[in-house]
């Protein structure tokens, strides 16, 4: 029988704990980003991908690169981060869905097309500041609007009804009412959910809006692409566990680069 000492002991027990003090943390992995993909630098929880190039669905795991027009959804409980190739991060909450767009740019040539569209969930966004003049767009979309940023924090929740929620924590988002044209485009797959009536012929309204959205300001967007104008929010109320686990990881990223 193997013996061990009062060290071997003490040893064991520390990374029994490890293992149960810090499951969050648990898959984190640094890799550069090629233009055209995005890599998982952290996953906790189940999420799947079909893949646009092979049709097929696959289980996720840290480390595994993800190509534009890849369709994402996290299980129940899990959680997503993704680091983009002009090296900026996104994350994603438990039960959403979204597709990659565009995973177009590079941090040395100042350059992006960045273009995801949410479907249902939640989203945290840490874009990263390019200062050269071809900086290009950074585009979040839903069924109804489009937010543009080129350096800031914010994060987004979009509702099965497509109202959604947009929150900036630092820096400044234009959103606007999503184009007719967009609309015809379909980048956002649809919901396939419970079978529902199919509205006749109406007139459809040409009215357009922009609001820019500042620091510690808040955007509520309407089912039907209506939106009311910003106003500022209560950062302490609005502090729960899904912005704590954002900002703490906003911190780990801020110390690598």
């Amino acid at each position: 029988m193997r013996k061990f000492g009062k060290f071997g002991v003490l040893t064991t027990l520390c990374l029994c704990l490890a293992f149960l003090v810090f499951p969050v943390v648990a898959g984190t992995v640094k890799v550069d980003v090629g233009t055209g993909t995005a890599v998982i630098t952290a996953l906790t929880g189940k999420a799947k991908v079909l893949r646009v190039a092979t049709k097929k669905r696959d289980t996720l795991k840290s480390g595994v690169m993800l190509a534009a027009g890849d369709l994402v959804t996290t299980g129940t409980g899990a959680r997503l981060e993704l680091k983009l190739p002009d090296g900026s991060y996104l994350r994603f909450d438990e039960r959403t869905t979204f597709r990659l767009v565009s995973m177009a740019g590079s941090p040395e040539d100042q350059t992006r097309d960045i273009r995801v569209s949410m479907v249902v969930g939640k989203t945290w966004a840490r874009v990263a500041k390019l200062f050269g003049k071809k900086r290009g767009g950074f585009n979040i979309a839903t069924q109804t609007a489009v937010a543009g940023v080129r350096g800031t924090t914010f994060r987004m929740n979009v509702n099965e009804d497509n109202s959604a929620v947009l929150k900036v924590y630092g820096g400044e988002v234009e959103v606007r009412k999503k184009t007719a044209k967009e609309d015809a485009a379909k980048t956002a797959p649809p919901i396939f959910t419970k079978p529902v009536p199919i509205k006749g012929p109406h007139p459809i309204s040409m009215e357009e809006w922009v609001y820019i959205v500042k620091s510690l300001q808040q955007i509520n967007i309407n089912p039907d692409g209506t939106a009311a104008k910003p106003f500022r929010f209560d950062i302490k109320a609005d502090l729960n566990e899904w912005v704590k686990w954002n900002q703490m990881r906003d911190s780990e990223v801020a110390e690598t680069e």
